[in-house]
C-alpha cells in the first residue's frame, strides 16, 4: 500500500514534465526554425517512472517567404498539432491514474488506522 504511493507521485512528476514539454512546443508552434522536444517515461529499478525529455532534430516543413530582403526559403517548426493534443490527453489519463492510485492508497492505509484503534 504505501510501495504503491512513491512510484504515483512520481508518475504525477513525470506527466506534469510531460505537460510542460508540450506546453513549451505549443507555445512555438509558429517559430520558424523551432524543433519540438519530446518526453520519454522509462521506469526506474527502484520503482516509479522517470521523464526523459529529448529535442526531436527532424525539419519542419520549408515555405518560400518573402523576409525583407527578397524570397527566401524558411524552415518553419517540425510541432505537430494533432501530436501534442494526443500528448496532453495522454497526460491527462495518467493524472487520473495516478490519483486514483493515491486515493486508494489513503483509503487503505485509513481503514487499517481506524481498525488498530
Amino acid at each position: 500500500m504505501l510501495g504503491a504511493i512513491y512510484p504515483a507521485f512520481t508518475g504525477l512528476a513525470a506527466f506534469a514534465t510531460q505537460v510542460a514539454v508540450t506546453a513549451h512546443n505549443l507555445a512555438n508552434v509558429n517559430t520558424n526554425g523551432f524543433k519540438k522536444s519530446k518526453t520519454e517515461l522509462v521506469a526506474v529499478e527502484t520503482g516509479g517512472v522517470l521523464p526523459v525529455v529529448q529535442k526531436d532534430e527532424s525539419a519542419g516543413p520549408s515555405i518560400l517567404n518573402d523576409t525583407g530582403y527578397g524570397p527566401a526559403q524558411v524552415e518553419l517548426s517540425n510541432v505537430d498539432l494533432g501530436e501534442e493534443a494526443v500528448n496532453l490527453i495522454l497526460a491527462q489519463r495518467g493524472f487520473e491514474a495516478n490519483l486514483s492510485t493515491i486515493k486508494t492508497a489513503d483509503e487503505m492505509l485509513g481503514s487499517i488506522l481506524d481498525i488498530k484503534k
